[in-house]
C-alpha cells in the first residue's frame, strides 16, 4: 500500500470517528502549536540582525539556539516528566507558555551577549515543555492513530512556520528586530494559554477505549491492559533498543535543526537570495511540512519504526539537494524536500515511544526522547556554524551530517515495535 493510500485510509477513519472527543483536543493543540511553537521558529531571522548590529560571528549569533536547546534538553531529561506526574499536565503546559512568552518579549531588552543568551534560556525553558506537554496531551487520547493525531496537531507549527517568517521579515525593517520578536508573544498570552486552560488533559480508560479498539468487538479495557509490557521504568535503560532510539533521535535532531537554523543564512549568503526571497523559500519548508505531517503520521502508524527510518533518509536527501542550490528554483527544491523530511520527523517520538513500549511509561519516556532530540538540536546548529567559520563553506559540515542521517536510519531499522505488534495481535487475533 502506498503512502497516499495509507493517508486516504486514515482520512476515512477520521471522518468516521469525528465525534470522538480526542479530535477536539487535537484542534486545540493545533492552535497552540501554531502560536506557541510556530512563532519561535522565526529565530534564524535574528542572526543576521545581531551580527550586523553587534559585530558578532555566526557562531556567537547561533549560540542562542544552542543555549535554548540545552535548556530544553535539561528540562526534558530531568524535570518535565517528574513535574507532569507531580503537578499535572495542564499546569506544566500553562507555566511553560508563560515562560516562553516572557522570553520572546525580553528581546526588547537585549543589549549584550549575556542578555541575548538569557532570552534563549527563557524560550528554551518554555518551548521544550510546550511541545512535550502537547505531544503527551494528544497521545493520551489516541492509541491506534497516535501518529495521525499527532501529525494533525503539529501541522499548527508548520502553519506558524509559513505565516510568521513572512510577518517577521516585514516587521523587522519597519519596527526593528526587537519589537518584531516581542510581538510574537502576544498570541501566546491572549490565545494559547486560555485554550490550554480549557483542555481536558486526563481521559479515562472508558474515554479512549472506542478509539483504541475501533470496530474490534469483544475487547475490554482489561484485555487492553494485558498487552502492556511488564517491566519497570528503570529497566528501559538496560535495553539496547532504548539506546538505539535515543542515539538515532539525537543524531536526527542535530541534522534537522542544523539545516533549519542555517537555512536563512545559507539562502542569503551562499545561494544569493534577498531576505524576502529567502523568507519565501523558507516558508515553503513549512508549507510542505503541513502535508508531510499527515502523510508521515499515517505512514508511521502503518510501518512504525521502519517508516521513521525512511524519513531520516529523506533528511539526507535534503542535504544532497542543498549543495547545488544556485538561485530561487533550486532553493525551492531544497526547502521543499527539507519540509517533507522535517514535517515527518517532528511527529515521530510519540509513535516510537508508544509502538515500542506502550502507554504505561509515556509520562516519563516521551520527555526523555524529547530531551535527546533537544540535545541533538543544541549541538547540530553550532557545530555546523563552527565548521563554516573555520572553512568558509558548508561543504564539510553537510557531508558529515549526511552520514549521520544514514546512521540514524540504520539504528531505527533494528528496533522492533513490540507493544504495537502485541496490540495488533489482540485486535486481529
Amino acid at each position: 500500500m502506498t503512502s497516499l493510500s495509507v493517508f486516504q485510509e486514515k482520512l476515512g477513519i477520521l471522518r468516521a470517528n469525528w465525534r470522538y472527543p480526542g479530535w477536539g483536543i487535537v484542534a486545540k493543540a493545533f492552535v497552540i502549536f501554531f502560536l506557541a511553537f510556530g512563532a519561535p521558529l522565526t529565530m534564524p531571522f535574528v542572526y543576521p540582525e545581531v551580527m550586523k548590529e553587534f559585530g558578532w560571528t555566526l557562531t556567537q549569533a547561533t549560540l542562542i539556539y544552542t543555549y535554548k536547546s540545552i535548556t530544553g534538553a535539561i528540562m526534558a531529561l530531568f524535570i518535565i516528566g517528574p513535574l507532569v506526574e507531580r503537578l499535572g499536565l495542564k499546569a506544566v503546559l500553562v507555566t511553560a507558555m508563560v515562560a516562553e512568552a516572557i522570553g520572546l518579549a525580553s528581546f526588547l531588552f537585549v543589549q549584550s551577549l549575556w542578555s541575548y543568551y538569557l532570552v534563549g534560556f527563557m524560550i528554551g525553558t518554555g518551548q521544550a515543555a510546550v511541545i512535550i506537554s502537547l505531544k503527551l496531551l494528544v497521545s493520551r487520547w489516541f492509541m491506534r492513530n497516535v501518529g495521525l493525531a499527532g501529525g494533525i496537531a503539529i501541522v499548527g507549527a508548520s502553519f506558524g512556520g509559513v505565516v510568521f517568517p513572512l510577518v517577521t521579515s516585514q516587521l523587522i525593517p519597519v519596527y526593528g528586530w526587537r519589537v518584531a520578536f516581542a510581538c510574537l508573544s502576544l498570541g501566546i498570552f491572549l490565545v494559547s494559554i486560555p485554550l490550554a486552560l480549557s483542555a481536558r488533559a486526563n481521559p479515562t480508560e472508558e474515554d479512549v477505549l472506542p478509539e483504541a479498539v475501533q470496530a474490534s468487538a469483544g475487547v475490554s479495557g482489561e484485555r487492553l491492559r494485558a498487552v502492556e509490557l511488564d517491566f519497570g521504568f528503570r529497566d528501559l535503560f538496560r535495553q539496547r533498543s532504548f539506546w538505539f532510539i535515543a542515539l538515532a533521535t539525537c543524531l536526527s535532531a542535530a541534522v534537522d535543526q542544523a539545516l533549519f537554523q542555517h537555512s536563512i543564512f545559507y539562502l542569503t549568503n551562499e545561494v544569493g537570495l534577498t531576505r524576502t526571497l529567502a523568507a519565501s523559500a523558507w516558508s515553503v519548508t513549512f508549507l510542505v511540512g503541513m502535508a508531510a505531517k499527515f502523510v508521515a503520521g499515517a505512514t508511521f502508524d502503518r510501518f512504525s519504526l521502519k517508516g521513521v527510518a525512511f524519513w531520516n533518509l529523506l533528511l539526507g536527501t535534503a542535504i544532497i539537494l542543498a549543495l547545488p542550490a544556485q538561485g530561487l528554483l533550486t532553493a525551492l527544491v531544497f526547502t521543499s524536500v527539507l519540509g517533507l523530511a522535517h514535517g515527518g520527523l517532528v511527529v515521530d517520538s510519540p509513535v516510537v515511544a508508544k509502538h515500542v513500549y506502550g502507554p504505561r511509561h509515556m509520562n516519563r519516556l516521551l520527555p526523555l526522547l524529547s530531551g535527546f532530540n533537544t540535545l541533538g538540536s543544541a549541538i547540530g546548529p553550532v557545530l555546523l556554524a563552527s565548521t563554516y567559520d573555520r572553512t568558509g563553506t558548508y561543504l564539510a559540515g553537510f557531508m558529515l551530517y549526511l552520514g549521520l542521517t544514514v546512521v540514524a536510519a540504520l539504528l531505527l531499522w533494528r528496533v522492533q515495535p513490540v507493544y504495537r505488534d502485541r496490540l495488533r495481535a489482540l485486535l486481529h487475533g
